[in-house]
C-alpha cells in the first residue's frame, strides 16, 4: 500500500516491529511456537482417544507429546521474553502481556500434566490427566489468540519494509 494511502499509526506505536531474535529477517519465535501449539492442543484428543479404545499407546503419546511441547514451548517462551523485555513498543500493548501470562500459565499446566503422567501415564489420564489436557487446550488457544493478534494486527514480531512501501516479488499491486 502507497505510504500516502496508510492510515496514521496511533502515537508510539509502529507499523511493523521486527524481533530482536530473527534469521535473516525472519522471527524465532513464532517459528517455534507451533510446534507446542500443535503438540499441547491434541493431548486431550489423546486422552479421549485412550478412554473410548482402552489402548495404552494414545495414553503413551499423550505423555510424549506434552512434555515435548513443554520442552519446545520453554524455548519459544524464552525467545518471545527477549523481544518482551528488548523491544519498547511491544511492553506498551496490553495483549503483549496477556499473551505472555496465558502461555505462562500453559507452560505450568503442561508441566504439572507431565508430572502427574510421568509415573504411569494410563493411570493419570482418568480424571486429572483429562483436566489438565483440557484446560491447555483452552491455553492453547487464548495464547495463540492473542499471540496472532501481536502479528497480524499490531505487526510485532514482523520484518519490516524499508521505506514503507514493499518492492518485492510478493508486494501487493500499488494503488
Amino acid at each position: 500500500m502507497n505510504a500516502a494511502l496508510r492510515p496514521p499509526e496511533p502515537p508510539g506505536l509502529s507499523h511493523t516491529v521486527e524481533s530482536r531474535v530473527s534469521i535473516r529477517k525472519h522471527p524465532v519465535h513464532p517459528m517455534l511456537v507451533v510446534f507446542p501449539i500443535a503438540f499441547l492442543a491434541v493431548v486431550a484428543a489423546g486422552d479421549l482417544l485412550f478412554l473410548w479404545s482402552g489402548l495404552p499407546f494414545w495414553a503413551q503419546m499423550g505423555a510424549v507429546l506434552n512434555v515435548s511441547g513443554l520442552a519446545i514451548g520453554v524455548v519459544a517462551a524464552a525467545v518471545g521474553l527477549v523481544d518482551l523485555l528488548l523491544i519498547p513498543v511491544v511492553r506498551r500493548h496490553v495483549s503483549a502481556w496477556s499473551h505472555a501470562m496465558a502461555a505462562l500459565m500453559l507452560l505450568a499446566v503442561a508441566a504439572g500434566n507431565a508430572w502427574l503422567r510421568w509415573p504411569d501415564p494410563v493411570a493419570a489420564v482418568w480424571p486429572w490427566g483429562l483436566l489438565l489436557s483440557s484446560l491447555m487446550v483452552l491455553l492453547v488457544g487464548v495464547a495463540g489468540w492473542l499471540g496472532g493478534g501481536l502479528s497480524f494486527h499490531h505487526g510485532i514480531g514482523v520484518a519490516a519494509d524499508a521505506g514503507g512501501d514493499d518492492d518485492g516479488p510478493d508486494a501487493p499491486p500499488q494503488e
